[in-house]
């Protein structure tokens, strides 16, 4: 198989490196100690504009405190600690500016991506903040969210900024875990994946056909040139149904992400490698480095 260097899996929420809480400064630090060359955090702004490295809007989920974390200022976030695997730990909460002084520091990391959470106070005024803050590092960021109308407002903010979107609140696969009640899609359609869109709401014709008229329209909502973050089963049902959803996009001028898979079962591997032979273009997993090693060597970490 023939190595394409442009092609990277991303350490998503900064792990791969060690066991560090998942988006955490040590996280950071360690994927960055070991050479990686993507890497990927969560963040959305607290109460006073401040951005915080967290996932979860609710602290209990990966914090020792408790609340709406984007409801309370720094301040009283910076004395809560990380929990891992559930359980707490001695780090506190960092912060988006720190971490830029991390990368700002570091010279083989070619791709630091924010994941913007819709969680708190995104107005205009918050996603210039926002733009501000990463100027130091901003040839190697890249922000994504599931909110199309963040991407199209920082692409309005900031032209040249590299910009990434997941169409998971429009059409997702369903998994075991209960869906968080306040996040759409609400319902399961008639082909079997959770969209809220009149297309899903009959069998109307075969499902290549229904999953290619679900990227022509999200292809409306999305930032030109853009990279989609797709979750890799989807992305492999629509291929498996004859609509090539990489392709598609890809002659329409996106990159694609597939996330997340890691190299802890043979199941991922296998899907890597589909997905690899599609022409995928990046990998998100949280075992960057094992996984790259078991693709023949097609991608860097």
């Amino acid at each position: 198989m023939t190595k394409n260097t442009n092609k990277r899996i991303i350490h998503h929420a900064a792990q791969g490196c060690a066991d560090f809480p998942p988006s955490s400064l040590s996280a950071l630090e360690s994927c960055l100690s070991q050479g990686a060359l993507a890497i990927e955090v969560d963040t959305f702004p607290t109460a006073d504009g401040h951005y915080v490295l967290l996932h979860d809007l609710n602290l209990e989920n990966h914090t020792n405190g408790s609340g709406n974390a984007a409801a309370l200022k720094r301040k009283d976030l910076e004395i809560l600690s990380y929990k891992t695997h559930g359980q707490p730990t001695h780090e506190k909460l960092g912060f988006l500016d720190e971490a830029v002084g991390l990368i700002s520091q570091n010279t083989s990391i070619e791709k630091f991506q924010l994941d913007l959470k819709p969680y708190g106070k995104l107005d205009a005024a918050a996603l210039e903040k926002l733009v501000s803050l990463i100027d130091p590092i901003k040839t190697k960021v890249q922000v994504s969210s599931v909110a199309d109308w963040l991407i199209r407002t920082l692409h309005n903010i900031e032209p040249g900024l590299s910009l990434g979107f997941d169409p998971l609140l429009y059409i997702d696969k369903p998994e075991d875990e209960p869906r968080p009640e306040s996040v759409p899609p609400f319902r399961v359609g008639a082909y079997g994946y959770l969209d809220d869109h009149p297309l899903a709401a009959r069998k109307w014709g075969p499902l290549k056909n229904y999953f290619a008229a679900r990227a022509e329209a999200l292809m409306l909502q999305a930032v030109p040139g853009c990279e989609w973050f797709i979750r890799a089963d989807m992305l492999l049902d629509s291929a498996r149904a004859g609509f090539d959803w990489i392709s598609y996009l890809h002659k329409n001028g996106f990159s694609v992400d597939a996330w997340t898979l890691d190299s802890s079962s043979t199941a991922g591997i296998d899907m890597a490698n589909e997905l690899i032979a599609l022409g995928i273009d990046e990998i998100t997993s949280n075992t960057a480095k094992t996984l790259a090693e078991s693709v023949a060597g097609v991608f860097r970490y």
